[in-house]
C-alpha cells in the first residue's frame, strides 16, 4: 500500500524529531554545569538530583524550530505554523525562567509578576491567531462530535485552555519521564482526533511525539537530564496552540486529564491552605509528590499517570 504524500510528511516529520532531540538531548546530557536548582519545599529525597543537568528543553526548541517550521510549511498547514510558533515562544519564557534559577541558585525563577503576563500575552496570540488570521471561531463540542461557532468567545476559551494546558505540563514535570510520557500519550490522542475528525493535519502533534520518544531514553529514571520548564512549557504550548487553532480546546482539557489533575491538586491545595489558616488536604502538590511521600516509587507513580493520561486520551479522541 502505498503511502499519500501527506503521510511521507507526518512519517518523515516523526523520525527527524526523534532523531534531532536524541542527538541534541545526548550532547546537553554530556555538558557538565546547569544543574537543577531543587525547590526547598519538595521531598527531601530530590535533592540528589541537583546535579542533573536541566537543560533538555532546548532539544525541544530546537527541534520545533528545526523541523516543526519547514513540515508545516512544505505540508501546508498555517494551523501547525501558529502551533510550532506558540510552542516556541512559550519555551522561550521558560527558558528565561531556566535560566534565572540557575544564575541565582534560586528555585523561584521568573517572578510570577512577569512570567504570567507573559504567558496571557501568548495566549492571546495563538487565540488571536485562530480567531483572526484563520477566519475560525470553531469550537469542537465533546460528546455531540459537533463543531459550533462561537465568534469573539473563540478568544477566551482559547486562552483559558492555553494557560491550564501549559501550566498542567509545567506541574507535571516533576519525577523523572512524568511529564514526557504523558504529553506523548496526550500527544498520539490529540494527533488521532485531528486524523480522524478531518480538523487538522497532525503535524504538531506528530512532531510533538517524535521529541518525547528522542528524549525519553535520557529522561527515564534515573534521568540523566531534565526538560526544566524551558521543555515543559514549549511542550504545553504547542500541544494547547494545536488545540486551540483546530477548535480541539475542549477535547484537549479530556485528553490532558492528568495536567487537569496536576493543576487541580495545587489549586485545591492553596485555596484550602488559605481558607483554613494552614490546613492541607494532600501531603504535597502537585499530587504526584504526596503519593511518593506515601512511599510510592517514581516509575510506579509515572506509569499510573501514564494509564491515566490513556484512558483520559481515549475518552477525548472518542468525544471529538
Amino acid at each position: 500500500m502505498s503511502l499519500s504524500r501527506g503521510q511521507i510528511i507526518l512519517l518523515s516529520s516523526l523520525v527527524a524529531s526523534i532523531i534531532l532531540t536524541y542527538f541534541i538531548t545526548w550532547i546537553l546530557s554530556r555538558r557538565p554545569g546547569e544543574g537543577t536548582v531543587i525547590r526547598g519545599q519538595g521531598p527531601e529525597h530530590h535533592r540528589i538530583k541537583a546535579s542533573t543537568p536541566s537543560t533538555g528543553g532546548r532539544a525541544f526548541l530546537a527541534t520545533l524550530a528545526i523541523v516543526g517550521f519547514p513540515a508545516s510549511i512544505v505540508i501546508m498547514d498555517p494551523r501547525g505554523i501558529i502551533g510550532i510558533a506558540v510552542g516556541l515562544l512559550t519555551g522561550l519564557i521558560g527558558l528565561a525562567d531556566d535560566t534565572i534559577k540557575v544564575m541565582k541558585k534560586d528555585s523561584s525563577g521568573l517572578k510570577a509578576r512577569y512570567k504570567l503576563p507573559l504567558q496571557i500575552l501568548v495566549g492571546l496570540l495563538a487565540s488571536a491567531a485562530s480567531f483572526y488570521f484563520m477566519a475560525d471561531s470553531s469550537l469542537r463540542i465533546p460528546f455531540i462530535h459537533q463543531s459550533i461557532s462561537i465568534g469573539f468567545w473563540k478568544i477566551p476559551v482559547g486562552l483559558f485552555c492555553y494557560l491550564t494546558i501549559i501550566n498542567g505540563v509545567n506541574f507535571t514535570d516533576g519525577l523523572d519521564g512524568l511529564a514526557s510520557s504523558t504529553v506523548l500519550a496526550a500527544g498520539l490522542a490529540l494527533g488521532i482526533s485531528l486524523w480522524t475528525t478531518g480538523l487538522g493535519t497532525a503535524i504538531v502533534p506528530v512532531i510533538l511525539m517524535g521529541m518525547c520518544i528522542g528524549f525519553l531514553p535520557f529522561n527515564w529514571n534515573p534521568a540523566k537530564i531534565f526538560m526544566g520548564d524551558t521543555g515543559s512549557l514549549a511542550l504545553g504550548g504547542a500541544l494547547a496552540a494545536c488545540a486551540i487553532a483546530t477548535g480541539l480546546e475542549l477535547v484537549l482539557l479530556i485528553i490532558g486529564l492528568v495536567f487537569i489533575i496536576e493543576t487541580a491538586s495545587v489549586v485545591t491545595q492553596v485555596v484550602y491552605f488559605r481558607i483554613t489558616g494552614g490546613k492541607r488536604i494532600f501531603l504535597m502538590t502537585p499530587i504526584h509528590h504526596a503519593w511518593e511521600l506515601r512511599g510510592f516509587k517514581e516509575p510506579r507513580i509515572v506509569m499510573g499517570a501514564v494509564i491515566t493520561g490513556i484512558v483520559g486520551g481515549v475518552v477525548g479522541w472518542w468525544s471529538s
